[in-house]
């Protein structure tokens, strides 16, 4: 029986654990999406207890708490819906919260003795294990002293977000942010601290969602941030442009857009700048319209990403805010999205044809929340030079969902191009992720290796994987404008 966690935890054969140890395990991670706080990162205040830190943003740990029965008001009673964290005195003075943080955490350690088989298991034993020294699992009848000992250590300053950060070696990571942010936190974290580049990503969501009761007055702010009055659709891309070109100057390399239904249908010029007026009055769009609009803006916006040098980012298939109660009562992200099932491949192939048909230097990476989706995404992604089939995201975050997207990305791919791994977290805690990915990764080609399935080539194979780990991210997204 192997011992839980050891230094070869999930390396089967001497292959992939030479492959692990000797050439991934002290790579620098470039973690192209994430969601954590810039503000957070330049102030640099302490995390507080183990609650603050390992819990308050990390909506997969309130997920299972819910799955376990806990109450809502333990697991984000302290959250206010704009995703805020209470004051001492809302929640009733420091007694109560010490009281409350460590009902919180006990909840989540008794919680976590049920999951067998889930990747929360691994992660956050793995957390414990790389930022706090803790070699033990954690138990109820540890709960206390885990508690103290990281307590303690979560009170020095190199347990703060940056030095949390520094400590998993993160040379380079990418927030995600409104393209009206006037990056003030960037700058200042970019002014102040030299161990990490923190960028910015490019997401503009709320242009695409013409049917959400914000879209009007969105587009008023952004003519108003602009300076200049939209008479056409082709003023707001044009204004969309120069919004880029700020997050360019700021240090961004990326962009981002989640697509969680139809996005695509064959339009005109004069089609779709009808519904763009339609819907900036507020006038509510039929479906087919909508898809209309967001195929037409999609295509303009990836052919400015193409000549400015982003790397465009579409994540495709997530079922968002099924639980409309909860939403009322504690807000958006926190753990009550799911898969959904529409098919997309014709649309994504017709956009990706548009884009790169106009702009063939064009890079793209491509996300899947749905796993019946891996095939049909990465033979799309392998239609295009310089698009990406891209990592496990999300619910396939996990052990099984890593080994069949390298699977799937290796057959229908080149895997020595692969980017590698993201957080996609809220968490500061979560970069162990990386981790996890890499002894996979080595472990897929170990297996390959003793199973005679591929030579023993150490130095070619090493040389992939360091690659994979940071130097191809690195080379794919800065390298942009060079390559």
């Amino acid at each position: 029986m192997k011992t839980f966690l050891d230094e070869d935890f999930i390396l089967q054969g001497e292959a992939a654990k030479t492959l692990y140890h000797k050439y991934a395990e002290n790579e620098p991670i470039f973690d192209f999406h994430n969601h954590l706080n810039p503000q957070e990162i330049f102030e640099n205040k302490s995390m507080g207890n183990l609650a603050n830190a390992w819990l308050d943003h990390d909506h997969y740990k309130w997920r299972a708490m819910r799955a376990a029965g806990v109450a809502e008001s333990v697991i984000t009673g302290h959250i206010r819906t704009d995703g805020s964290v209470k004051s001492d005195e809302e929640r009733g003075g420091a007694e109560a919260v010490k009281k409350a943080d460590y009902e919180r955490y006990l909840a989540f350690v008794k919680t976590l003795q049920g999951c067998v088989g889930n990747p929360l298991y691994h992660w956050s034993h793995l957390e414990l294990k790389r930022y706090f020294g803790i070699e033990e699992p954690v138990t109820e009848e540890n709960a206390r002293e885990v508690w103290d000992k990281c307590n303690a250590l979560l009170e020095k300053k190199e347990f703060a977000p940056r030095g949390l950060l520094e400590k998993m070696n993160v040379r380079e990571l990418c927030t995600t942010d409104d393209p009206l942010d006037s990056l003030e936190w960037h700058k200042k974290i970019a002014a102040d601290w030299k161990a990490c580049k923190v960028r910015p990503s490019f997401r503009p969501d709320a242009v695409l969602n013409a049917d959400s009761p914000a879209f009007a007055d969105y587009i008023t702010r952004l003519q108003e941030i602009d300076g200049t009055k939209f008479n056409s659709i082709n003023d707001m891309i044009a204004a969309l442009g120069r919004r880029m070109d700020y997050f360019r100057q700021n240090g961004s390399l990326v962009s981002d857009h989640s697509l969680e239904n139809d996005f695509y249908l064959p339009v005109t010029f004069e089609d779709v700048d009808y519904i763009f007026g339609k819907a900036w009055v507020g006038k509510k769009l039929s479906h087919e319209e909508l898809a209309k609009y967001k195929g037409w803006v999609l295509v303009e916006l990836g052919k400015l990403y193409a000549q400015k040098g982003f790397v465009m980012q579409i994540h495709l298939g997530a079922l968002r805010d099924n639980n409309t109660a909860m939403l009322a009562s504690t807000g958006k992200n926190i753990g009550e999205d799911s898969l959904n099932d529409f098919n997309f491949a014709a649309q994504i192939g017709a956009v990706l044809n548009l884009i790169y048909s106009a702009e063939p230097n064009a890079r793209t990476i491509l996300y899947n929340l749905n796993p019946k989706d891996n095939e049909a995404l990465a033979t799309m992604a392998a239609n295009f030079r310089n698009c990406q089939f891209g990592p496990a995201w999300w619910f396939n975050d996990h052990k099984d969902g890593i080994e069949e997207q390298i699977r799937v990305y290796s057959r229908t791919a080149v895997l020595g191009r692969y980017v590698g791994m993201l957080t996609d977290s809220r968490s500061f805690l979560s970069y162990p992720r990386h981790e996890y990915f890499r002894r996979i990764l080595c472990n897929f080609i170990g297996s390959l290796v003793e199973n005679g399935e591929f030579p023993w080539q150490e130095k070619n194979l090493g040389k992939m994987v360091q690659n994979i780990c940071y130097k191809n991210a690195e080379e794919f997204f800065q390298n942009y404008l060079f390559g």
